[in-house]
């Protein structure tokens, strides 16, 4: 009787296994997100659309390599699935002046490009992320990815590594940056603040209702009209943005220290 019963328990199992099998995987992080465009209709009006990584990847994807993305981010041999920006952006009919995308992230971190910069540089977007397996993956380095393929050689700065896009929206350079040019006024060493300030902090430190809110708002949290502060705002620069921060943003590599005295002047005019 036992002989028996252990023969159909074992025939059941059998049974079980291939169907437990056959279910299907739970899909990856970057096939269950979605992604927003937004842009002017035919009436001008602002219209948005949604899209998936496999209708992003439906444009044509590479795998490539971006010795940029590697050097900025101390790895080595990352590899990237991609498709073109430039193609992404030419199923868009840009009617109304538009000549840059903001880059809304799902961490309130905002990137901006100028649709100049993405032809120029022949730039991507990565749908796919693998690094080395001894390369520590932080929590925001996830698709979309801003992505520079090699043979490529833009300026070294923060804005070309904006990764964890959730919203790509077509706009106007002059628009945007409006607010932040009547700060710098007239004033040469705060225009130069200005330009670098834009290309590797707005990101995080939003400055009168532009960029993004992932970090503190400067202006509020230091008073730069005051030696002690400005001490102070060195400091903290230095200490949370090196290379072995736990986030792995290493801004310290493309701001240098006479950049940063343009920073405070820009920023100590935003403050008064």
């Amino acid at each position: 009787m036992k002989q028996i019963f252990y023969r159909i328990l074992a025939l059941l199992v059998g049974l079980w296994i291939p169907a437990c099998s056959s279910a299907p995987e739970k899909p990856e992080l970057e096939e269950q997100r979605i992604f927003r465009i937004t842009h002017a209709d035919s009436a001008g009006r602002m219209v948005s659309e949604i899209w998936t990584a496999p209708k992003l990847e439906s444009l044509g994807t590479r795998e490539i390599s971006s010795e940029y993305f590697d050097q900025a981010m101390h790895t080595s041999d990352s590899r990237f699935s991609a498709i073109s920006f430039s193609k992404l952006v030419k199923e868009f009919a840009l009617k109304g002046g538009e000549d840059a995308v903001l880059l809304n992230c799902f961490d309130d971190y905002q990137g901006i490009l100028s649709l100049d910069d993405v032809y120029r540089y022949d730039l991507r977007l990565a749908t796919k992320i693998k690094l080395m397996s001894q390369n520590y993956k932080p929590d925001w380095l996830n698709p979309l990815l801003i992505l520079v393929p090699d043979g490529k050689r833009p300026p070294f700065q923060e804005r070309f590594m904006t990764a964890n896009i959730r919203e790509l929206k077509f706009v106007r350079l002059n628009d945007y940056y409006a607010p932040l040019r009547k700060i710098a006024g007239n004033s040469p060493e705060a225009q130069e603040g200005l330009e670098i300030f834009k290309n590797n902090c707005l990101f995080c430190h939003s400055l009168k209702g532009r960029g993004g809110n992932k970090g503190v708002r400067l202006i509020k949290a230091y008073d730069l009209s005051n030696g002690a502060e400005k001490k102070k705002f060195l400091a903290d620069f230095k200490k949370t943005h090196h290379k072995d921060n736990p986030d792995k943003q290493d801004v310290e590599q493309f701001v240098t220290d006479e950049n940063l005295d343009r920073i405070m002047e820009l920023l100590s005019k935003a403050g008064r």
